[in-house]
């Protein structure tokens, strides 16, 4: 997640629909499970097909963040995701949210690496924004060598040039801070951060801002805001309220958007807004402008231009006249019926337990099963639409398919899943299903391709957190069997360090061993003659799961 699922992350929705005209009763009590309210949402033209996100107004203009191609971002990419670095971008806003005429932010706002999510003091004279820790031309690295994201602050000149960026007292090489935003009065600083005191993966925190421009203490937000999740990605309203993102409370999908009030934050209820603003994916980096009736936030919901997309909303007509509408005259509905099974992909045979869940084109979840014994589901869905259909099952990859159901009134369309197990038994030992990682000879570079495969291990230990890995790296016969073993443990620490530094991942979960040439898969060994493609099938690395009954 860096920026994105911390930072990470890192949108779609269609064009205007009709919805109340009170911005408060938009996102009332009563809004996540209501039938009628309805809410002008759009996807804007300017997503591209990479990371789009991360809105915010200054003056105006505004200020988002992007991975896209352009004159003013190399092409450097960060392997997290093969994107280029994000950047930020101003361009002017339209009478219908859309960004136009947008060019990178002047001055010292872009560096070789990330940034985004900036929020400016309300004389705009000052920006706080998200930055990988790299201040000064150095990277700032952990002690497991990962550089960590940070919190900046920069004067915006009356050219609109960010100058004199300084750091946030309380970055650290050890830990994330990000996401600043505002209070009202600008006396106060709310970020998101893993620092030391955190509940859960990430919390929302609060900082004093002295008059002198220096910091007070970080105040984490407490146990009603913050749980054992992930907050992230505050914003006040003009009204207020503090919106946020959380996986950690009550919603529709991963990152949920909800909201508070700023004052009571230890005992007012945490509201999720509710749909059409939270679907079943991330949804993140709300914010509104001060007239409380329009705004941005993003999402990489399905159907989206690119990865993360940003989507604007307003408001519209009231909930009374929608629902004479509604009610004024009757449609026939025309339907159809989905169907299929769920089957292993290796040998085909049904798997039971998988759950399916069908999205339509707005991305929201209109079915939602746990498919029995024979692996059949089947549902009835509108004709000649868009779906997604997608299938999950613990120990199997997730596999999702974009189908449109048939135009004609009771036909039906079959959509068989087919999911790929994320574990498999080999010579008695339980392994990450993956792709034998093959080194060039006498070599210990992570190639392309072997990349790929590790970041199918980061996968699966994000997704079972518990789980612990030994990185076992085998050489061929070539060569002595002294200098073998010292090879097959570098290239192992080598895969180890990839995926502890790329992936975030805790050094305890995983660890490396050589095995050298004691552990030939064909009739190689010394003195036997091979082809070079006989001897690299015994240059490889696996990955063995130590600690199998975590899964029963």
């Amino acid at each position: 997640f860096i920026m994105k699922r911390f930072f990470l992350l890192v949108f779609l929705f269609v064009n205007f629909y009709v919805f109340s005209q009170n911005i408060d009763k938009l996102l009332g009590e009563d809004t996540h499970n209501s039938t009628h309210q309805k809410y002008s949402i759009s996807n804007l033209e300017i997503n591209s097909y990479y990371s789009d996100y991360g809105a915010s107004y200054y003056g105006d203009y505004i200020v988002f963040a992007s991975s896209r191609k352009h004159e003013d971002n190399k092409d450097r990419r960060w392997r997290g995701n093969n994107q280029r670095f994000l950047n930020f971008y101003i361009g002017k806003a339209n009478e219908n949210g859309e960004i136009f005429s947008f060019e990178a932010v002047k001055g010292e706002g872009n560096s070789r690496f990330h940034e985004s999510n900036a929020s400016f003091s309300k004389d705009l004279s000052t920006v706080y924004f998200t930055r990988n820790n790299f201040y000064e031309r150095r990277k700032g690295l952990s002690s497991e060598r990962i550089m960590k994201i940070a919190i900046y602050i920069a004067d915006v000149n009356s050219d609109g040039s960010w100058t004199n960026v300084r750091p946030f007292p309380y970055n650290s090489k050890e830990y994330n801070n990000g996401h600043p935003t505002l209070s009202l009065d600008g006396k106060t600083m709310y970020f998101a951060s893993d620092m030391p005191g955190t509940i859960g993966g990430t919390d929302i925190f609060k900082v004093e801002i002295k008059e002198s421009g220096d910091f007070g203490l970080p105040e984490n937000l407490g146990g009603n805001v913050n749980t054992t999740g992930k907050e992230m990605f505050p914003f006040i309203a003009s009204d207020g309220t503090l919106y946020f993102s959380s996986d950690g409370h009550e919603g529709e999908g991963r990152l949920d958007i909800f909201k508070t009030d700023s004052d009571e934050l230890e005992l007012a209820a945490i509201q999720n807004i509710g749909k059409p603003f939270n679907s079943s994916r991330d949804d993140f980096s709300f914010v509104m402008h001060q007239n409380l009736r329009e705004g941005y936030f993003s999402s990489n919901r399905t159907f989206g231009k690119g990865d993360d997309d940003i989507y604007y909303f307003t408001s519209g007509e009231s909930d009374e006249k929608l629902e004479e509408e509604e009610v004024s005259e009757p449609v026939l509905e025309c339907t159809s019926t989905i169907v299929g099974v769920v089957k292993d992909s290796y040998d085909k045979e049904p798997i039971s337990g998988a759950v399916v869940e069908i999205l339509n084109e707005l991305g929201e979840t209109v079915y939602k099963e746990t498919v029995p014994g024979n692996g059949s589901y089947s549902f009835v869905a509108d004709c000649n639409a868009k779906y997604t259909v997608r299938a999950s099952r613990s120990l199997y990859l997730e596999v999702s398919n974009l189908i449109s159901t048939p135009k004609d009134l009771g036909q039906s369309i079959n959509v068989d899943l087919y999911l790929s197990p994320e574990i498999k038994k080999q010579n008695g030992k339980i392994l990450v299903d993956v792709n034998s990682i093959y080194f060039d000879f006498n070599s210990v570079e992570i190639t392309k391709r072997a990349a790929k495969e590790l970041d199918k291990v980061i996968s699966l230990m994000r997704k079972y957190p518990d789980v612990i890995i030994e990185g076992a790296s085998h050489t061929d016969s070539r060569g002595p069997s002294h200098y073998n073993l010292k090879l097959s443990t570098r290239r192992a620490q080598s895969t180890v360090n990839y995926i502890i530094n790329y992936g975030n991942i805790n050094p305890n979960r995983i660890f490396a061993k050589g095995y050298g040439e004691t552990q030939i898969l064909n009739t190689c060994v010394d003195g036997v003659k091979c082809s070079d493609s006989e001897h690299a099938l015994n240059r490889r690395t696996e990955f063995e799961i130590v600690n199998p009954e975590i899964f029963e």
